[in-house]
């Protein structure tokens, strides 16, 4: 395996990494979208639906679901920031490697401009994956 299979297999992982984002927003979404549609049912009353307790068979309800959807997402998101880290870690031991095995030729070269990139790629996806957290955390205090 050469450096160029290990780029290629970081960005898969990146572009998987972003529809797993993808999908816990779309996810998130479609929660509060059902806690929405469940409440205007609730509303509506009696004459036009059954009412089930949520309840019942240990079911979460709607508020309880979306504190749980969030705490899942904020897991997520962590270990994807230390998933990165390590990621960028491997690359930069490889960079070390390449210097104690032949000095700074021009593999070496290549390889630092990758961690070059990587550090910049990894601290940009890393400031953004904490902003979601931030945001997150804050909700789950105000939730509770």
């Amino acid at each position: 395996m050469d450096i160029e299979d290990i780029e290629d297999m970081f960005e898969k992982n990146e572009s998987l990494d972003k529809k797993a984002d993808l999908l816990m927003i779309k996810k998130n979404e479609n929660s509060k979208k059902i806690s929405g549609l469940v409440g205007k049912v609730k509303r509506m009353g009696d004459d036009y639906v059954e009412v089930m307790d949520d309840q019942e068979d240990g079911d979460e309800g709607p508020e309880e679901e979306n504190l749980t959807s969030l705490r899942e997402e904020e897991i997520v998101l962590v270990q994807s920031i230390e998933k990165s880290t390590r990621n960028l870690m491997d690359h930069e031991k490889l960079l070390w490697d390449l210097e104690v095995d032949g000095g700074q030729d021009p593999n070496w070269l290549n390889q630092f401009e990758n961690v070059l990139k990587y550090r910049e790629m990894h601290k940009k996806y890393k400031e953004s994956k904490e902003m979601r957290l931030k945001a997150i955390r804050h909700k789950l205090r105000i939730e509770q």
